[in-house]
């Protein structure tokens, strides 16, 4: 019966982690041969245009490109080559866009 309990706690535990992680995650990006392959979550199209553009002058070729919110800021992490240069011109790019102006991206125009 407490091993039940346990795996129960568990698994609650683990739910509630990704959900936090989740709702925190506003977009995913995959760069694959200085694209982007894959989008997913809302992003406004000025924004994805933006990086699509940093990321074709840099000729970064893998990349995995995640925004989310920290401190009720919305910010970009970065998974794969990234010179430092190329991150900061994104950063800069997200910086003009607020939380609640990259949720509220209507349906279908991300």
């Amino acid at each position: 019966m407490r091993a039940l309990l346990f795996v129960l706690l568990l698994l609650t535990f683990v739910l509630w982690v990704w959900g936090i992680r989740r709702a925190a995650t506003l977009f995913t990006l995959r760069v694959r041969e200085g694209r982007i392959t894959r989008s997913s979550g809302k992003i406004p199209p000025r924004l994805l245009s933006e990086i699509a553009e940093i990321l074709e002058r840099a000729g970064v070729t893998t990349a995995k490109i995640r925004g989310v919110v920290r401190d009720g800021r919305p910010v970009l992490l970065f998974d794969g080559e990234m010179s430092p240069g190329t991150a900061q011109q994104m950063r800069n790019v997200m910086g003009q866009f607020s939380v609640a102006e990259i949720r509220n991206v209507p349906r279908g125009r991300s």
